[in-house]
This record gives structure tokens, C-alpha cells and sequence, in this order.
């Protein structure tokens, strides 16, 4: 028994346990809806990270059946995704010349270092600080990096050589000293497909409804807008001969094979703090969408796990030659909306690339590389959400700073630089708001028990009495503040012989506040003020018991400020 508890604990005999046929028929048609959007996707992302074809494919089917077995999510799509394959680029391009052995050995490398840190996230318990990244952080990153992937991708749109550098200056300037070398029959086909794509998202989706199809013909007609991009482009090219126009030339049409000569140690090591970031986005990506799903399905998504899950994805995806992947947003709404109910969804999807893949391969050697940029920047556009945007930038003026400097800092330094200030940006503010917590004055609201801001509200004090609410735990980045505080109202009033403080909002306190206390308590004591304290929380409260303040303080501690006001100052 204790055997099969542990086995079912696995992901995969979770779901498979109760499966049935009904479920069956409903991943299916979900499953064979999300690999008409993956072919072409990968292909572009692929495409991206200055790859071959087939190593977006490889990368795919790795992924799908990996996470499938080990992830705790029943919809999430993983595979090669917009912003991933542009780090990807950012750190190979860096490393060895496109388009060699070595830059897709050093792709596969990275894959394979960025599962390996996702796995000793896991073992650190990593899962649980993902909290600690903000959305203004998140957001800002993910706008900058769509708008970097957008801009990389209008040389292949024109039909210009793409740009030596990934860097916004690097590819406009190249753009604005090519402008001659633009092919009108590569924009056109690109503009059509682009034109096509948008199509099929709004307009189409509202014919579908007045012409009321079938949820599943309609979800099939809609979401296959890259399919459609992919095939109208190779009609275009091999119909009308356009020798004129890159396409991705021949695709091998074999399954790949494990390759198990990726651990050169020294090579592993000079990647590893590419992929520390690379990891901690895969995972953000990842747990946002997953967790984006879950909520509508009322399930729990648990990170530690996810991380076993990825980490598992990439390290598969390394070893067929493949490049580091993540949780796709479009894929996984694709999925969730097609009806998925298991991970069997993903798995019909790696089924669907590999019969594209063994059949269907000759077909993509005609396909426009400008197609694949349409469906680049598509969906690189999906990635900025300007509702969020707003909201951060008009409800909280912490939030929009830290969004305007990450945003910036991505488009003028890099996606993985980008991030790292975004993040020290992120924390730094944090420490600022900290070091200065909103310190209120409060009275009694009538003869109830409630007390509130004496600014804010009417209410009864007493002169004799300072009632006082700290916002905020008491550590070492707000003490000096909150004693100066004190000292500026005990040094203002003459009558004043008691100084509460009220600890609703203080979850912690650290030495440096500690000794804040006690200083202040014995400060307070040789001008004739008494220091006490009220409404501590049981954790903080069993703490202080083993400490000399509380032994030695000459104060009290009160249940209430309700009961300390009525005792202190008789209101």
C-alpha cells in the first residue's frame, strides 16, 4: 500500500488512474487543434534562436512528453517559446558564429545546463520565492523582450540580411543602412501572412459564432491562423517560382537520436549563469500561465514540482538536439479552450510533430522565412498586455518606476541584463518603502473599540497618551526612522506620559529592531515616558518573552488598545 501511495503520487499515474474514454475523445481533437499551431510555432521559434527547423521540432516532442509525465499541470503546452529562444540567441551568439555545429552544440548545451539548475532549484526549494518577483518586474521584462524579438524580426519581414547584433541600435541601424536591399516580394508575402493571421484572430472568430459551428470546428478554424500563414506562404513560393525569397530549405526527415556527448565540463560552467536566468524565466513563464489555467480549473499548480517537470523538459530536449523551452501562453489557451482534461493532450501533440516531422518535412523547404517572422511577431504582440500596463503604471508609483526601468533596461542593455536590474531595481524600492512605513497616529472612533488615523477620521485621544500603528514588521532598514519618529512627538508635547504602540501590522522583528526597543524604552523612561506595547501577534509575542526587554520593560503589554487607552489615558 505504502508502494502505491508513492507511485501515485507521480504526475503521471495521478491523472492516469481514473482516466477514461470520454476523456480520451476530448484530448484528442485538443491535442491534434494545439499541434496545427505547434509545427509552425516551433519552426519560428526555431528560427529565433538562429536555428534549424528541425531543432524547434526535436525541442517540442522532448518537452510535450517530459512534462507530460512529470508536470502537476493538466493543460500547460511546453515547448519552445518567443522569449526563451531569443535568450537562447542573446547567449549562443555570444559563444560561437551562426548558422556552425558549434552554435547548435552550444544551444543543445544550454538546454541541457538550464534543466539541470531548474532540478537544483528544486532541491533548494526554489518554487516558493517565485513570489518575490513582481508583476511590474515580470511585465516590464516581457513587454521589453516582445518588442526586442518584434524589431529583431523586420529584417527577415523585409528581406534584408539579418543584423550582426541582437541589440536595438545593432538591428536598426543595420535596417536604416539596407533599405535599399528590401524585396518587395518578401514584404508582401509577409504582410499577407501577418494580414491573414490577424484575421483569423478577430474577424474570423466572430463569423464562426454568427454562423454558429461547432465549438471544436470553430476553435480549429480560429487558432490554426499559423497553419494557414505557413501553408498560403509555400503555395506562394513553389507556384509562382520565387527563387527570390529565403525559405528554410530541407528538413531531415528522421526521428532524432539521443545525444549523450553533451557534458564537457568546462563548456557546462561558462554557461551557467546564462542559464540561471534563463532558468528563472522559464520557470516565471511557465507558473504564470500554468497557474492562469489552473485558477479556471480550480487546480493547484505546486512549483516545487513544476521545476522536477521543466527542469526534466529541457534536459529531454538536450538530448534530441533540441534548445531550452518553457510554458507557452498561446499553446496552453489553445489547449485549455479545446477542451483539454489530462497531459494525454500534450502527448497527441508530440505524436502530431512527429508525423510532420517523418511525412510532412519536404513540404516546409519552401517556406518563407518572412512567414516565419509574420508568426514571430504575432505572437510576440500577444506577450504585451497593455491592460496590465496601465494598471501599473496609474495604481501604484513604486510599481510604474520599477516597470519604466525594467523595460528600458531590457531594450538598452539586453533581455538577460535586462532583468537582473529590473529585479535589483525591484528589491531596492522595496527596501526604500520599508525604510519609511507608514507610521499613524490613532484615536478612538466614539466609545467603540476601533481606533483609526487622527488625521483621516474624527476621534478622541488623550494628551497624556501617544496611541501609535507601525505599518510594518520593525527590522534593521526601518528602525532609526521609527525611533526618530517617536522622539520628535515626545520632544512636541510636554503632558505626554505613555507612548503604544500598536502591532497589528508587525509580523517580525530582528535584533536591530529589538535594540531599537530597548533603547528606546530606556530613552523614554529618563524624560518620565513609559513605553508599552499592544495587539502583538502570538509568534512575535513568544519571541519577545525570551528576551531581557521583555523582562525588564517598564511598560506593559496589552491584550487590546482598547483595554491599554481605557487603563492609560481613562478614554
Amino acid at each position: 500500500m505504502q508502494f502505491l501511495s508513492r507511485a501515485r503520487s507521480i504526475p503521471l499515474l495521478t491523472w492516469a488512474w481514473d482516466y477514461d474514454r470520454m476523456q480520451l475523445r476530448e484530448d484528442v481533437v485538443a491535442g491534434i487543434v494545439v499541434t496545427f499551431l505547434t509545427i509552425p510555432q516551433v519552426i519560428a521559434y526555431a528560427f529565433l534562436a538562429g536555428l534549424p527547423a528541425e531543432a524547434g521540432l526535436y525541442a517540442a516532442i522532448a518537452a510535450l512528453v517530459c512534462y507530460a509525465v512529470f508536470g502537476s499541470s493538466r493543460t500547460l503546452a511546453v515547448g519552445p517559446t518567443a522569449i526563451v529562444a531569443m535568450m537562447t540567441l542573446e547567449t549562443v551568439s555570444s559563444l560561437a558564429p551562426a548558422g556552425t555545429s558549434a552554435y547548435a552544440e552550444t544551444a543543445v548545451q544550454l538546454a541541457l545546463v538550464s534543466g539541470l539548475v531548474l532540478i537544483f532549484l528544486r532541491i533548494i526549494n526554489f518554487g516558493a520565492l517565485v513570489s518575490f518577483l513582481s508583476h511590474a518586474v515580470v511585465t516590464g521584462f516581457i513587454s521589453a523582450a516582445a518588442c526586442l524579438i518584434i524589431i529583431n524580426q523586420l529584417a527577415a519581414i523585409a528581406g534584408i540580411d539579418s543584423a550582426p547584433g541582437t541589440g536595438i541600435d545593432a538591428v536598426l541601424s543595420h535596417l536604416a543602412s539596407n533599405l535599399s536591399d528590401i524585396s518587395g516580394v518578401t514584404l508582401s508575402i509577409s504582410v499577407s501572412a501577418m494580414l491573414l493571421m490577424w484575421f483569423c484572430r478577430s474577424p474570423l472568430s466572430k463569423i464562426v459564432v454568427r454562423l454558429g459551428l461547432s465549438y471544436y470546428l470553430g476553435s480549429v478554424l480560429t487558432k490554426s491562423a499559423p497553419l494557414y500563414a505557413v501553408l498560403l506562404g509555400i503555395w506562394l513560393v513553389w507556384m509562382f517560382a520565387l527563387d527570390e525569397v529565403a525559405v528554410v530549405g530541407a528538413i531531415p526527415t528522421q526521428l532524432p537520436s539521443l545525444n549523450l556527448q553533451l557534458f564537457e565540463l568546462q563548456q557546462l560552467l561558462h554557461l551557467l549563469p546564462s542559464a540561471v536566468l534563463i532558468s528563472m524565466v522559464i520557470f516565471i513563464e511557465s507558473a504564470s500561465v500554468g497557474t492562469a489555467v489552473a485558477t479556471k480549473r480550480r487546480e493547484k499548480i505546486e512549483p516545487n514540482r513544476e521545476l522536477v517537470a521543466l527542469g526534466g523538459a529541457n534536459i529531454g530536449a538536450a538530448l534530441l538536439g533540441g534548445f531550452p523551452v518553457a510554458g507557452s501562453f498561446a499553446r496552453t489557451i489553445v489547449n485549455y479552450s479545446s477542451g483539454a482534461t489530462s497531459p494525454m493532450a500534450s502527448l497527441v501533440t508530440a505524436l502530431g510533430v512527429v508525423v510532420a516531422l517523418v511525412f510532412l518535412a519536404p513540404l516546409f523547404f519552401y517556406l518563407p522565412q518572412g512567414v516565419l517572422s509574420a508568426i514571430i511577431v504575432m505572437s510576440a504582440l500577444q506577450l504585451i498586455d497593455v491592460q496590465l500596463i496601465r494598471k501599473i503604471l496609474v495604481f501604484n508609483q513604486t510599481d510604474a518606476v520599477t516597470f519604466l526601468c525594467t523595460f528600458t533596461a531590457v531594450l538598452a542593455t539586453g533581455v538577460e541584463t535586462g532583468i537582473l536590474v529590473g529585479i535589483a531595481i525591484s528589491f531596492a524600492l522595496l527596501i526604500r518603502s520599508s525604510s519609511k512605513p507608514n507610521i499613524a497616529v490613532v484615536g478612538r472612533v466614539g466609545q467603540s473599540e476601533h481606533f483609526r488615523n487622527v488625521s483621516r477620521y474624527a476621534v478622541t485621544t488623550c494628551p497624556e497618551v501617544l496611541a501609535v500603528r507601525i505599518d510594518e514588521s520593525l527590522y534593521f532598514v526601518n528602525t532609526r526612522y521609527i525611533e526618530t519618529f517617536l522622539l520628535n512627538k515626545v520632544a512636541e508635547s510636554l503632558a505626554l506620559q505613555h507612548i503604544l504602540l500598536i502591532c497589528t501590522a508587525t509580523n517580525f522583528i530582528d535584533t536591530s529592531g529589538l535594540e531599537m526597543l530597548e533603547t528606546l524604552s530606556e530613552n523614554l523612561h529618563a524624560v518620565g515616558v513609559t513605553l508599552h506595547l499592544a495587539e502583538v501577534k502570538g509568534p512575535v509575542m513568544d519571541r519577545l518573552r525570551e528576551t531581557d526587554f521583555h523582562r525588564q520593560m517598564k511598560g506593559k503589554v496589552f491584550f487590546t488598545a482598547d483595554i491599554a487607552m481605557r487603563e492609560l489615558g481613562g478614554i
